[in-house]
């Protein structure tokens, strides 16, 4: 009875490993690439994007199209470019015969440049607006927000807008980010989120 039981179990056990995963649904995932396409936060569609990319079900073309997408996200929006060649690398390894192959080793020729720039830039004096910009390229836009929010210095609008996106900035209760000078007007109730893993 024993060895029956031993047996059934190692049986189910071995089906269990030859059991191949479900995929994502094409049409589930085409509505989700489309729906981050149109994202106009490229911080919230990498957040996206970089989800749907870890996801177990994909099939490698799913997978190669979604890395596609937030190189493709990241670069228009000057947003980790080392990212870029990441995804890009990452894609290429995938499926080196991709169509959009040649494309994406010209773009990370273009995207080093910028990287190359903004590390020089870096390694100089900047002003702080300018500073963010280029650390966001980098991508590290923690330290940016961090920066930002020691210094007391309101940033631009479009800063604001990428820091709200990529959760350091909330609305509500709490230390307010414009702590210097006349308010404008884009920057009313924003506060720094306590937790920016909440927000």
């Amino acid at each position: 009875m024993r060895c029956l039981f031993l047996s059934i179990i190692t049986s189910m056990a071995i089906a269990a490993c030859a059991t191949v995963p479900a995929t994502m649904d094409p049409i589930l995932f085409d509505a989700e690439l489309q729906r981050q396409s149109a994202n106009p936060s490229v911080a919230s569609a990498d957040a996206a994007l970089s989800v749907l990319i870890e996801r177990p079900d994909l099939t490698e073309e799913q997978r190669v199209d979604a890395l596609f997408l937030r190189a493709e996200k990241r670069w228009a929006g000057k947003y980790n470019l080392p990212g870029v060649i990441a995804d890009l690398d990452r894609a290429l390894v995938l499926r080196p015969e991709d169509g959009r192959a040649s494309d994406a080793d010209r773009r990370k020729v273009f995207a080093a440049t910028e990287i190359e720039n903004a590390q020089r830039r870096l390694a100089r004096l900047q002003n702080l607006p300018d500073w963010f910009d280029d650390k966001v390229l980098m991508g590290d836009v923690a330290a940016a927000a961090n920066r930002y929010r020691m210094s007391g210095i309101t940033p631009t609008d479009g800063q604001l807008y990428v820091l709200r996106e990529s959760g350091f900035v909330c609305d509500g209760a709490g230390e307010a980010v414009h702590q210097i000078g006349p308010m404008p007007d884009y920057v009313a109730g924003a506060v720094w989120c306590s937790d920016p893993s909440l927000s």
